[in-house]
Order: structure tokens, then sequence, then C-alpha cells
């Protein structure tokens, strides 16, 4: 769509729009439509962006209406409370998962981790009995899969 917002159009109003044929028919039509605006404005192009990904969420309500949500709806995100590193040992590990835990004293209960924490690169893994170094984060909201704190920056002592 070359609309700015949601990316729609309703039944009713004149468009303009780019166009090609089709390699070969589909649904009865040899031509199918690469964009389209209303007719009399200028087609929408979308500002580039530092990220090659973007995403927008809108929602639809009854009446045909629509409202994108923005990261003021959103809920404050907590700040981050720095930890000093803590030392641990892996309790346990499952490769084909990707995550483990990691019992130590500033974690009471084991901290959750995944592989795209553990420092290196190439396959992470940790192994049960392994001594470990990771920056201990509470988990803001409730849990991750059970644990209250989850481990970031886990390095392998040496």
């Amino acid at each position: 769509m070359a609309v700015e917002g949601f990316p729609a159009l309703r039944e009713g109003p004149h468009v303009e729009f780019e166009w090609d044929a089709l390699d070969s028919p589909m649904h009865g039509c040899n031509f199918y439509t690469i964009r389209a605006w209303p007719s009399g404005s200028e087609p929408y192009v979308a500002p580039p962006s530092d990220s090659p990904f973007t995403s927008h969420v809108w929602l639809t309500f009854p009446d045909g209406t629509t409202r994108e949500l923005t990261e003021a709806d959103l809920p404050p995100v907590p700040p981050l409370i720095p930890a000093d590193r803590a030392t641990g040992i892996v309790r346990t590990w499952s490769d084909e998962e990707g995550w483990g835990v990691i019992d130590s004293e500033a974690t009471p209960g084991g901290a959750w981790a995944h592989f795209s924490n553990v420092a290196g690169s190439g396959f992470r893994s940790l192994t049960p009995g392994e001594r470990v170094t990771f920056e201990p984060e509470t988990t803001v909201g409730g849990t991750q899969d059970g644990y209250h704190y989850r481990a970031l920056d886990v390095r392998k002592v040496e």
C-alpha cells in the first residue's frame, strides 16, 4: 500500500494504483496491484529506517476504524538494576532446548540461562557441574520458566 498508517483502503472511494501483468492468470485475473492510494493524493513513501526490520501493531474496532499502537500505549520498562558478577555452578543444561540453570549464592533457587547469553561463538553450551561467572538479573513481572533470576554474559571459568 502507498497509504500512510494502517495499510487498508475502504470500499467506495476512487484510487490510483501501480500494476503489473501476471506470468499466468490467477483467479481469473491477468494483472496485480503493486500499491494503491486514494485518488488525488500522493502515494506515501515510508522514511528510511536504521533497522532492516520494522513492524506496527494496529487495533481494528467492530465499526471498522483502526488505531495504531505506539510506545505511549505500552507500560514503561523498569530500569535494569546493575549487579556484580556472580560465580556459580551449572546445575542442568539442555543442548536441545538451549537453556539450563546456574546455582549461586547471588541467585537463590537458581538463575535461568539461555545459550544466547553464553559468551563465545558458534555452538554455545554449558556442562552440568561446570563453574561459570555471570551477571544476575532479577526477572521483571514474574519468572522465567519458574526462576526469579536470569543469567547474562555467562562465561566459563578456566
